[in-house]
């Protein structure tokens, strides 16, 4: 499963064109913005909330039961207070890696339900037991405010003289 997010936001890509322009070479400043959106998206599973500020929406009950028949979980009050989406291993939150290479930055997951975590599903999506309800989409990847503000600031960073 692949999964790809263009960002087009404007100043964004005009400040890394004219680091490009200047430079030549933006891999430096990519794996500074790699580290940067590395932190942010692995915070959201701390706040549970989409780029945007949305919050995920809390898991299901059947999805709650899942994971205490799954895990043999016997402090149910721990999995009825488990955060959104979260999982209980927490590996999606764990892998989240950067990728440059010739002027370009991937981020993502190799976790083959980064997916499904990311733009949700209906019940049987994949199969007649899988997933076993609906999956609400919980955006993880993308540009907060925040995030802008900082890829901005790493730009400017690379035209300012020691």
């Amino acid at each position: 499963m692949s999964l790809s997010i263009e960002i087009n936001d404007a100043s964004v890509r005009s400040a890394i064109q004219a680091v490009y322009d200047a430079l030549g070479n933006v891999d430096p400043m990519l794996k500074e913005i790699g580290e940067v959106l590395i932190d942010s998206t692995k915070d959201r599973f701390n706040t549970e909330t989409s780029p945007d500020g949305t919050k995920w929406e809390a898991n299901s009950t059947v999805t709650l039961l899942n994971y205490a028949g799954r895990f043999k979980t016997k402090q149910v009050a721990r999995i009825r207070n488990k955060k959104a989406g979260t999982g209980e291993t927490k590996q999606l939150r764990t892998q989240i890696f950067y990728n440059v290479s010739n002027g370009e930055l991937e981020l993502g997951s190799p976790m083959i339900y980064a997916g499904t975590f990311h733009y949700g599903a209906k019940k049987g999506q994949y199969g007649k037991r899988t997933p076993w309800g609906d999956i609400p989409s919980r955006e993880f990847l993308g540009l907060s405010e925040d995030d802008r503000e900082s890829i901005l600031a790493i730009a400017a960073s690379y035209f300012s003289v020691a």
